[in-house]
């Protein structure tokens, strides 16, 4: 490989997941990784760009959905005595070797792109008619509280202060 920048794109399906040995929360990956490989004269410099979509349960309705996801990452390749890939940002590797094995930084990346909370679209836009979400209003402690507030009832002050800390 000669100096200077060099362009990879790949396509991410289920099979890329399934040499993992990790359960995935997700089905049905549809990913584009771009990398861009800057090759220097003592080391390599490493872009990725991660985007496309996966399919989520949501959190509050367990209805399936497609959600986009997008990340970023960067690495630098040294070159050295011995192999060394401890830090996440600096790796180094034997001065002879012509091969780097990026996938679990891959799959690192994709995980740490989805989401943490999962909220259906629907549900954000105010479309969504789960029963889920009527149950969840159903049971809600500020309805409850609201409902007590209204009939006179006196409210456990141990939800009172709670509240407080809401605002």
């Amino acid at each position: 490989m000669s100096l200077g920048q060099h362009d990879f794109e790949f396509q991410i399906a289920q099979s890329f997941f399934d040499l993992f040995e990790f359960d995935q929360d997700f089905r049905d990956p549809d990913l584009k990784l771009q990398l861009i490989l800057d090759k220097k004269n003592n080391f390599l410099e490493l872009f990725f760009h991660l985007s496309g979509n996966i399919e989520v349960d949501c959190d509050l309705t367990s209805d399936a959905y497609r959600e986009e996801i997008h990340g970023k990452s960067g690495l630098i390749v040294k070159f050295g005595d011995e192999f060394d890939d401890s830090d996440d940002e600096v790796w180094v590797i034997p001065s002879g070797e012509h091969f780097i094995n990026v996938a679990q930084l891959i799959y690192e990346l994709a995980l740490l792109s989805i989401p943490y909370k999962r909220i259906h679209p629907d549900v954000l836009t105010g479309k969504s008619d789960s029963e889920m979400l009527d149950l969840i209003e159903k049971y809600s402690i500020q309805e409850k509280a609201e409902d007590a507030k209204d009939s006179n009832e006196e409210i456990d002050p141990r939800w009172e202060a709670l509240k407080k800390l809401r605002k």
